[in-house]
């Protein structure tokens, strides 16, 4: 093995161990380095290489966890992915129809295992319930069985054959009858083999380069054999529907409204081993299908062409990538990884220490907006005290309206023209701007300097400084400095704004892929 095949090596396995451990049990450097087999001088090396991309974070007692920018790419998976991104409402469709509990589980040829990729609960008492992530044994149950009818007899032969319950199947040849079976009738039935109270029906299917299954499991007692036949072609329909989903089209950028304001130019080191991994998995995440090699590959990564060979081959490998339809794309690791840190709700987790940091440096009291395309509005998700004896006390989870105000009017300024047209109007003070046309002459300032002042707008003795940021070229939300209005002319308003600046700038950064 070359030097830099083992240093991806490295880098994926460390990826990893802190994409499937919970965030409330860090790793030591100790600890992990017994996990990996690694020294402890490599593991820390490779750890602090990944704190500096975001990709690791270390915690106050020097212990590490999963950084910021791995749960946005998961986020991106969610959203672009067609198995985590389209299948959803699917699931949920057939958990209704059955009064069960659907999983949509994946198979990882590297561990010879499945996975619960989404899950689909309905209401009820007493339900089955396997989180994304879990671990789904192919000998026993009925989505394992329903991937194993898919694979070879090699495959049933390296398997170590557990009984996790009393009815566990764990006789090769009786499998091998079973599988056998279930190819016949297309589907797999399963009472009690991998949790003992449980009772499914399962299918399997490809789709993007991936084998899955599509189960639905009930609570043993209340279930008979003649419920999950009757299932069967519902379950069937189902699977049928996912292996024909598709990755949806990638539009031109920007997405829409406004172009944001230019930045300063990033230098990204092209040598490094961790750089080049990042980029494999933002494209990876974006779920555009990637060159298997050659100079087109080497562009995307920026190595040279066997640089870039060497990373792809160690994906392909862990199964971190795929190949489907002669190109690469996301493989069953990366949707493990997704499944496990689930999608992001809000930002205000990942981006809460940079807001502390500005609260620190201003002394003003510092909120992050995120604005919702779905809904066309804005709130206010986090909010950071200032540390002066006097500073303005924001609520949390609060609405931020568009045309009024500093949080909203950075935002505002940079959607799409006819937004402000549809907006309604509203006084919440005796300065709020009422008429179009002042505020859009407002906007086009905004939008020229890159950010937004609001002078008692919306709040009667609150003054805002806000500065819009972006992901994937479209505008995402704002960071504001709220200041009572009486020390508006004590303080710094440029070093105020490039504060914002710099921190909207780095949340920019690490929201795009």
């Amino acid at each position: 093995m070359s030097a830099g095949s083992a240093v991806n090596d490295r880098i994926l396995a460390t990826l990893d161990a802190l994409a499937r451990r919970p965030p409330e049990l860090p790793w030591g450097v100790r600890e992990l380095a017994e996990d990996l087999g690694l020294s402890r001088s490599t593991v820390h090396r490779t750890l602090h290489a990944l704190t500096e991309r975001d990709l690791a974070t270390q915690t106050v007692n020097a212990t590490y966890v999963c950084g910021p920018r791995l749960r946005v790419l998961a986020d991106r998976l969610h959203r672009s992915h067609p198995l985590l991104g389209q299948a959803g409402p699917l699931a949920e469709e057939l958990a209704r129809a059955c009064d069960a509990t659907i999983l949509m589980s994946l198979y990882e040829p590297a561990r010879r295992e499945g996975f619960v990729a989404l899950s689909a609960i309905p209401e009820g008492p007493v339900r089955y319930r396997l989180d994304p992530g879990t671990v789904i044994p192919l000998h026993a149950g009925a989505a394992g069985r329903a991937l194993l009818t898919e694979l070879g007899p090699d495959t049933l032969a390296r398997l170590d054959l557990v009984a996790h319950t009393p009815d566990t199947v764990t006789d090769p040849a009786e499998l091998e009858r079973l599988l056998h079976q279930a190819r016949q009738d297309g589907v797999t039935i399963s009472i009690g083999q991998h949790v003992a109270l449980a009772a499914g029906v399962a299918t399997p299917f490809h789709a993007a380069g991936l084998l899955g299954a599509i189960s639905a499991t009930r609570p043993r007692h209340e279930t008979r054999r003649a419920d999950l036949e009757r299932f069967a072609p519902l379950v069937r329909e189902t699977a049928l529907k996912v292996s024909s989903l598709t990755a949806p089209a990638h539009p031109p950028t920007p997405e829409q409204g406004h172009a944001l304001p230019a930045g300063p130019a990033t230098t990204e080191d092209g040598g490094s081993a961790t750089v080049r991994i990042e980029r494999l998995l933002s494209a990876l995440a974006s779920s555009a299908p990637l060159p298997l090699g050659g100079r087109a590959l080497a562009r995307v990564l920026q190595g040279n062409p066997a640089t870039a060979a060497r990373l792809l081959d160690a994906a392909l490998a862990t199964g971190l990538a795929t190949t489907h339809k002669e190109h690469a794309v996301a493989g069953p690791l990366l949707l493990r990884w997704a499944a496990v840190l689930g999608p992001l709700r809000s930002i205000a987790p990942i981006v809460f220490p940079a807001l502390q940091g500005l609260a620190q440096q201003t002394g003003e009291t510092i909120g992050l907006a995120e604005y919702d395309a779905a809904t066309q509005m804005a709130r206010m998700t986090a909010v950071v005290p200032g540390s002066k004896p006097i500073h303005y006390d924001l609520p949390p989870g609060s609405e931020v309206p568009l045309a009024a105000g500093a949080a909203g009017k950075a935002i505002l300024a940079f959607l799409p023209d006819d937004t402000l047209s549809d907006l309604p109007l509203v006084k919440y003070t005796d300065r709020t701007p009422l008429h179009r046309a002042t505020i859009k002459r407002d906007l086009a300032q905004v939008r020229d300097r890159g950010w937004a002042v609001g002078d008692g707008e919306r709040i009667p003795d609150g003054y805002g400084i806000a500065v819009p940021y972006f992901a994937q070229r479209t505008v995402a939300g704002s960071i504001t400095a709220t200041i009572p209005r009486h020390r508006a002319d004590e303080i710094d308003i440029d070093t105020v704004r490039n504060q914002l600046s710099a921190a909207a700038l780095s949340i920019t950064h690490l929201l795009s892929v």
